[in-house]
């Protein structure tokens, strides 16, 4: 019999090609031979309501694709930036005392800028307007499109790595941002691509001006008593149909709601 897990996918805040991606959700539904995954689709900012008790307790994790508290204007300046109500915040924590399991995939960690606690939730932050990270100032971070990357799996015995041989190849956009790599499990490295300015053609503000970004692309942590995992990938179409991709999204879902997240 297979384990049916009822995942919440929240959207909204950034841009991206729905209908591969909704075909690739579809697909997941019963990717693998042991699990199937009921979705349920909320974009933001509706998604907030679904923070609350009644309506969180309907889902076995939360799958976030979403990128709430920046806007891009089209004019100058580029960005806006919006605080997270004092009542979502709240709602936000508690769930993670409760122990909600969260996987946040690819922009979803340039989400909540102004809200320091975030970052420490995800384990880093993508920046689009410069700001403070643990005390230190932190210019814009950047990206880059279509990159062909060679990507170290560190734990082959982890379960989000299940099957995956010591290394692989994807190509997907790629980030030169902020990891608190001392707080987290890695379990992905990129080992062909320097993390330095001069390999990034577009960013927040002042990105040319950013120190080296971490080479870690997928990591697991707890935060207060909830697993955490990300995983950098997922852009577009290209990576919605990589095996590897597909096989990172569920491994990372099963192993949120397993009890053996400790691992």
């Amino acid at each position: 019999m297979k384990n049916k897990i009822n995942a919440l996918l929240i959207t909204g805040g950034h841009w991206y090609d729905a209908e591969p991606f909704f075909e690739m959700i579809s697909d997941l539904e019963s990717w693998g031979n042991n699990v199937e995954i009921n979705w349920t689709h909320v974009s933001q900012p509706l998604a907030q309501d679904y923070f609350k008790p009644k309506k969180a307790e309907l889902f076995d994790v939360f799958v976030m694709y979403d990128m709430p508290g920046v806007t891009f204007t089209g004019s100058v300046p580029r960005f806006s930036l919006q605080e997270p109500s004092e009542e979502h915040k709240q709602d936000f924590l508690n769930l993670l005392e409760f122990g909600k399991p969260f996987v946040f995939l690819h922009h979803a960690i340039a989400s909540w800028p102004t809200w320091s606690e975030f970052a420490e939730i995800v384990g880093g932050r993508f920046h689009f307007v410069p700001g403070e990270l643990r005390g230190e100032s932190i210019s814009g971070s950047g990206y880059r499109f279509n990159v062909q990357q060679e990507i170290e799996v560190l734990d082959t015995s982890h379960p989000i790595v299940k099957g995956f041989s010591n290394s692989f190849q994807i190509n997907d956009e790629i980030y030169m941002y902020t990891v608190f790599e001392e707080d987290v499990i890695p379990l992905l490295r990129n080992t062909n691509f320097k993390f330095i300015p001069e390999n990034f053609y577009h960013g927040g503000d002042d990105f040319k001006s950013h120190s080296e970004g971490s080479d870690l692309v997928a990591w697991t942590k707890t935060y207060k008593n909830s697993p955490i995992a990300y995983v950098m990938f997922g852009h577009g179409p290209k990576v919605y149909y990589d095996k590897h991709y597909r096989s990172l999204v569920v491994n990372s879902i099963k192993w949120a709601t397993s009890n053996k997240t400790a691992d």
